[in-house]
């Protein structure tokens, strides 16, 4: 029906167009415009895109002069019927009106315009690009449209901004999306009731890295796809999932009624995760350490929101993972100091504000001071000097501890080095090294050893590398190479802190370790309770059993000394014999050959 009454027009305006070319036939020079058109036309046919001319009078009616064969497959048009006549009648109703508003910009503004249409359900895509002829035709414009195929273009364009917008791994949203999931429902929650809230729970995989490490990245990946789908599938209608990098997901709950439901939703994640994960290579089990974070209705903002969730996640990860904290202003107030601290151990590296003290270490049998244990201080510009209690933490989870670990290595051996050559008898003096968990995980940690130990000199069997046991279980196999290649240096090696951790008996008998320290709070226990001296008892026989000298931490009393010695006890360190002092006081006693025989007898 369209079309017969476009045909009906175009006898019209064909009328109008034999008129107009008799007008110029009589005008003399004009006479030759209708052979620059044929001339036009052998153009057009020989482009390789599809093109068209077409002429606009005064009134804004738009008439095709010539159509090439691609242009008039493109539209389906006939040569015979269709050319010559209103465009309204010819080309297809979803794309005549970007046709019209281009030709009559081009023809007002004299310049190109282009446009961009869409054929066979958007699978098409084609940009037009319209531009007036340099003279006109009679009383009419005419203008040149040439299109391009631009569908390939539009297909990559969209597969990149999908994924500037998505995980490759998940196709979850990423955090670009994210953020801009929550700031649209943020805005939408503004127009709705201030009961009702927006809440963002925040995921990270305990552990993940030993996945990684154990079964492949490309377990890991799959893994971690899982955990994905598993996540989506318990989600609430409305809230949505996104992978914000790493082994971290978010989930955004909409129109969330009160922190409840939100916890909620974490409650049912975590549950999720709790049930075995069945891969390849065999069955997995995670955990992950939870933040939650509520919209306040005051200064929300998407980059406020995910930050308060992040600082939740990472307290939950701090009171021993596996947990679901929810976010508060304490919670803000802390994560600024932790951030302060960072900065200020950074600065105190490179302004070598960092100082090592030494406490003895006493031969009960002999009273003789055998080695020392080398203890980290920061000379703080304004608190002073500053026990590693409070800053060990940050300096583990930032990962400073390693640098910071390895000037202490340095700067033992240096000076243990340093107290043996300048002593009359030249005798050997050890020197225990604390070494923590990040330390251990270190690729570089062999290296440092060896770095310290071949720069300063020292006989490797007097260096004591001392780990907790929470340090040795985080990681069993790795603990086990990286302690044997120390030992294969002749390096010792010694559990600190015995009897807190849950280190089996099989598991100690396959470490190379040398000494155990018994933990202050079990000595400090004796004289007090019977249960303190069984269990100190306990662990000199344990020690004894497997072949290994045996310290006691914390000794700060005449009557601690003597159940020690009664006990079998090999060694004690202790406020009963000396504080930690720099290196320069400790230096005296070492040239002395201290001994506490005077002070014992006096007691």
């Amino acid at each position: 029906m369209e079309r017969t009454q476009g045909k009906g027009r175009k006898s019209a305006t064909q009328s109008r167009a034999r008129r107009r070319a008799q007008d110029r036939s009589e005008s003399g020079p004009e006479s030759e415009r209708p052979e620059l058109a044929d001339s036009v036309r052998v153009v057009l046919d020989a482009l390789p895109q599809p093109a068209f001319l077409v002429a606009i009078d005064d009134d804004e009616v738009c008439q095709f002069v010539h159509a090439n064969a691609r242009y008039r497959e493109l539209f389906d048009l006939d040569l015979e019927s269709d050319l010559g006549g209103d465009l309204r009648g010819v080309l297809p109703a979803d794309v005549l009106v970007p046709h019209i508003t281009a030709f009559s910009r081009a023809s007002r503004e004299g310049q190109t315009v282009s446009f961009d249409v869409s054929l066979d359900n958007g699978r098409c895509a084609l940009t037009v690009e319209i531009v007036q002829m340099p003279k006109d035709w009679g009383d009419e414009r005419c203008l040149l449209g040439v299109v391009h195929d631009v569908s390939e273009h539009k297909r990559i364009e969209a597969l990149l901004e999908h994924r500037a917008r998505h995980d490759p791994l998940t196709e979850l949203p990423n955090r670009v999306m994210l953020l801009e999931q929550i700031g649209e429902a943020l805005a939408h929650g503004r127009g709705r009731s201030a009961r009702r809230q927006i809440g963002l729970v925040l995921l990270d995989l305990d552990h993940f890295k030993i996945v990684n490490d154990s079964l492949g990245l490309s377990a890991g990946d799959e893994l971690f796809a899982i955990v994905a789908q598993r996540v989506e599938r318990i989600l609430r209608i409305g809230d949505t999932v996104a992978r914000l990098g790493g082994d971290e997901l978010a989930v955004v709950c909409n129109d969330a009624r009160d922190e409840a439901a939100v916890v909620a939703v974490a409650e049912r994640v975590r549950s999720v995760l709790a049930e075995p994960f069945v891969l390849a290579t065999g069955e997995v089990f995670l955990t992950a350490s939870i933040g939650v974070a509520l919209s306040t209705g005051t200064d929300d903002s998407p980059e406020r929101l995910l930050r308060d969730a992040s600082v939740a996640m990472f307290a939950a990860k701090r009171m021993g993972r596996g947990r679901i904290e929810v976010f508060s202003e304490p919670m803000r107030e802390n994560s600024v100091a932790r951030l302060e601290m960072e900065s200020a151990l950074r600065r105190a590296l490179v302004r070598d504000e960092f100082r090592v003290h030494y406490q003895p270490l006493v031969r009960f049998e002999s009273s003789e001071v055998i080695g020392l244990e080398a203890l980290l201080r920061w000379q703080h510009p304004e608190h002073g000097l500053v026990a590693a209690e409070e800053f060990l933490t940050v300096a583990e989870e930032t990962g400073l501890i390693v640098p910071i670990g390895a000037w202490v290595l340095r700067e033992a051996c240096a000076q243990a080095a340093s107290w043996i050559a300048e002593s009359t008898d030249h005798a050997a003096l050890a020197v225990s090294v604390n070494v923590s968990a990040r330390q251990l995980a270190d690729d570089d940690l062999v290296s440092i050893v060896q770095e310290a130990l071949a720069s300063s000199g020292l006989d490797p069997a007097l260096l004591v590398l001392e780990l907790t046991e929470s340090t040795l279980m985080a990681d069993r196999e790795r603990a086990v190479e990286v302690l044997r290649r120390l030992t294969g240096m002749g390096v010792r090696v010694g559990i600190d802190d015995f009897g807190t951790g849950q280190s089996s008996l099989i598991y100690l008998r396959s470490l190379p370790v040398h000494t155990l320290k018994i933990d202050r709070s079990f000595v400090d226990a004796l004289g007090r309770d019977a249960e303190g001296a069984a269990i100190v008892a306990a662990v000199v026989q344990l020690g004894h059993a497997l072949g290994l000298s045996v310290t006691a931490a914390g000794v700060e009393t005449p009557d601690q000394l003597a159940q020690l010695r009664a006990l079998g006890c090999d060694l004690g360190q202790g406020f009963y014999f000396a504080h930690p002092q720099p290196g320069a006081i400790v230096r005296a006693l070492v040239h002395h050959r201290f001994h506490w025989r005077q002070r014992d007898a006096a007691t």
